[in-house]
C-alpha cells in the first residue's frame, strides 16, 4: 500500500481574518511526493476541517510554533486517539522534541526535506536534521489542494503565494529563534528563485509574491541579480516583503531597481528608537540607515511598513517613548508595535529564566498580541510596558491628519492598522 500522510496547519486564533499560505508544509509536500509518498494538505486557518473523521492517510503531520503548541498538542491526542500515527515539526518542537514527544509518534527537528521519509523508516523517534546546504535542491513549495483564493494577508492581488529565497540569519538578536534555519546564511541563485516564481504564474496563476526571508537584500550583487532577471524576462508580478529586511543593506539605486522589478512593499524591522537598546539586544543597525533606508524607499515609490518593540531588555519608560518618538518622525505608511516575547530557544528566554520572571505559563499566550507584557527582568514592570505600548498606539493614530493621509495612499495597509487598534482598545 502506498504510504499516505496529511499535514496540518492548526489554526492561530487571531490571525484566522487574514490567513496566509502555509509554506512549510507546501515544501513537505512537495519532498514527500518526490518520493513516491501521497500527501494531503489541511490548513485551518483558511478554513478547513483537520477533524480525525475528515482524514483518510496513515499518519498526520503536524507544524507548531510556540502559540500554537497547546491546540496542536490536543489535536495530536485526539489523531493517536483515533488510530492515526503522529508527526510533529515545526519551531517549537525543534526546540522541545522531548516535550512534543509526549503527544507524538514522531518528532522531526530542524529542516525536514531533506530527511522526511525517515518518519517512514527510522526508529529513531526523534529525528534530527543538519542544515541542507545546497537549498536550490529542495523542490518547489506544493500548494496543491488549498484554497488559495482565501488567503488575504493584505495584498494588492490575489491569488497571492510566498517564496523564500534564502535560510538562516547571522545576527543575534537576542529575541530571534535560529531553531530551524540556523545562522548559516544559505542562498538559491537568482536563477532558481525566478524559475519559481514562473512556476508559480503557470501552476497557480499566481499574481503576487511574499518574499518572506529572514533578510531578502542580505547580500546586495544577488539581490540585484535577482530583479534584473525578473526584468528581463519581462515578468509581470508584484511582490513585497513582510518579514522585515535589513535598512543596511539598502540603498536608493538597489531600492529603485527592486520597484522596476515589482516590488511595491517592504517592511523595516527597526524595533528601537534608542540607539543603546538596539546595541545591547544584538540589532546592529544604526538609527540613521533607519532614516535613509526609509527615505529611500520613499523616494523609489515603494510603501514601508516599520516593525517596532516595546519592553526590549534595558528598556525604559524614556527608550520606550522615544521608540514611539522616533515611529512618530518616520515617513513610514503603517506601524506596528509589539510586546516583546521571550520565545523558547532564544538568548531573551534565557535571559528571563535566570534574572527575571515570566508573567504567562501557557504557550498559547505567546505571541498572542493581546497587550499584555510575557515577561519582568530588572526595572522594566508589566504595568509600565503595558501602559507604554498603548500609548505608542495612541500617539500613532491620533496624530493630526495621519488618518486621512494614509486614507488616501493606501486604504487597505491602514484598515489593517486601525483594526487591530480598535480591537486593542476594547479589551
Amino acid at each position: 500500500m502506498r504510504k499516505s500522510i496529511t499535514l496540518v496547519n492548526p489554526s492561530f486564533g487571531v490571525y484566522v481574518s487574514h490567513p496566509s499560505p502555509p509554506l512549510g508544509i507546501a515544501y513537505l509536500k512537495a519532498a514527500l511526493e518526490q518520493n513516491g509518498i501521497r500527501a494531503e494538505l489541511v490548513d485551518e486557518t483558511a478554513g478547513m476541517s483537520a477533524s480525525p473523521n475528515k482524514i483518510d492517510t496513515e499518519w498526520v503531520g503536524i507544524s507548531i510554533f510556540t502559540p500554537t503548541a497547546k491546540q496542536a498538542y490536543e489535536m495530536a491526542d485526539r489523531y493517536r486517539a483515533s488510530g492515526k500515527k503522529v508527526v510533529i515539526g515545526g519551531p517549537h518542537a525543534s526546540i522541545l522534541p522531548k516535550e512534543a514527544l509526549k503527544h507524538a509518534d514522531k518528532v522531526v527537528v530542524g529542516e525536514a526535506e531533506k530527511s522526511i521519509m525517515e518518519v517512514f523508516s527510522s526508529r529513531k523517534k526523534i529525528i534530527e536534521n543538519p542544515l541542507i546546504k545546497d537549498i536550490n535542491s529542495i523542490p518547489f513549495p506544493n500548494w496543491h489542494g488549498l484554497p488559495l483564493n482565501k488567503y488575504t494577508a493584505p495584498t494588492r492581488k490575489r491569488p497571492y503565494l510566498k517564496i523564500m529565497t534564502s535560510r538562516g540569519c547571522p545576527w543575534n538578536c537576542v529575541y530571534c529563534f535560529k531553531g530551524i534555519f540556523g545562522r548559516t546564511y544559505r542562498m538559491r541563485s537568482p536563477k532558481n528563485v525566478v524559475d519559481e516564481i514562473v512556476h508559480l504564474q503557470q501552476e497557480y496563476n499566481c499574481k503576487e509574491i511574499a518574499f518572506i526571508d529572514d533578510n531578502f537584500s542580505q547580500n546586495r550583487a544577488r539581490t540585484l541579480e535577482i530583479c534584473r532577471e525578473i526584468i528581463q524576462r519581462k515578468i509581470k508580478i508584484d511582490w513585497t516583503c513582510p518579514n522585515g529586511v535589513r535598512v543596511d543593506t539598502l540603498d536608493l539605486s538597489l531600492l529603485k531597481l527592486m520597484k522596476k522589478a515589482g516590488c511595491y512593499q517592504l517592511s523595516f524591522g527597526i524595533e528601537s528608537g534608542n540607539q543603546e537598546v538596539l546595541n545591547k539586544v544584538g540589532k546592529g543597525i544604526k538609527l540613521g540607515q533607519v532614516e535613509n533606508a526609509v527615505k529611500w524607499a520613499k523616494l523609489a515609490g515603494i510603501e514601508t511598513i516599520g516593525f517596532f518593540m516595546i519592553g526590549l531588555p534595558n528598556d525604559t519608560e524614556e527608550t520606550m517613548q522615544q521608540t514611539i518618538d522616533f515611529a512618530k518622525s518616520l515617513p513610514l505608511d503603517l506601524v506596528q508595535f509589539t510586546i516583546t516575547v521571550p520565545y523558547p530557544g532564544t538568548e531573551l528566554y534565557s535571559m528571563v529564566k535566570k534574572q527575571g520572571s515570566f508573567l504567562v505559563d501557557d504557550w498559547s499566550a505567546f505571541g498572542s498580541y493581546s497587550g499584555k507584557a510575557y515577561y519582568e527582568l530588572g526595572a522594566m514592570k508589566k504595568e509600565l510596558v503595558e501602559k507604554m505600548y498603548k500609548k505608542a498606539y495612541k500617539e500613532i493614530y491620533f496624530r493630526p491628519g495621519y488618518v486621512l493621509k494614509r486614507i488616501a495612499k493606501n486604504p487597505k495597509l491602514l484598515l489593517s492598522g486601525l483594526q487591530y487598534f480598535t480591537k486593542l482598545f476594547k479589551k
